[in-house]
């Protein structure tokens, strides 16, 4: 079905949609329920990217959280976990047949992680 977009399309649409899922959950705990539209595409360079859009009362709101979040008291980071080499990958599991990539897979935004 995807077979036809570039790493940096996947890359767009993922991103679009952690986006958006994340700016819905954000502004439906402050009320609001339009839902943001988030567009994803690459520029000229290559990088994928998103385009945001959002009615009067949602861009107040996360106008609101992003003060919130800014004033808040830094909260210190968890100490970092010890970093390793790479797992190796097997090299059928990071290419299609066809040269694409293949992304891991993500948990969804709002799932409890392991």
């Amino acid at each position: 079905m995807n077979a036809h977009l570039t790493d940096s399309d996947r890359e767009a649409l993922w991103l679009a949609h952690e986006l958006r899922e994340e700016m819905r959950q954000a502004l439906e705990r402050r009320g609001v329920t339009s839902a943001p539209g988030v567009s994803p595409f690459v520029d000229s360079t290559g990088c994928p990217s998103v385009i945001v859009r959002m009615d009067a009362d949602a861009v107040r709101a996360l106008a609101l959280i992003l003060g919130e979040h800014r004033a808040a008291p830094a909260m210190p980071a968890p100490p970092a976990a010890p970093v390793g080499p790479p797992a190796p990958i097997p090299p059928a599991a990071q290419r299609r047949h066809d040269g694409s990539h293949v992304f891991p897979t993500r948990e969804p935004v709002g799932y409890p992680q392991p």
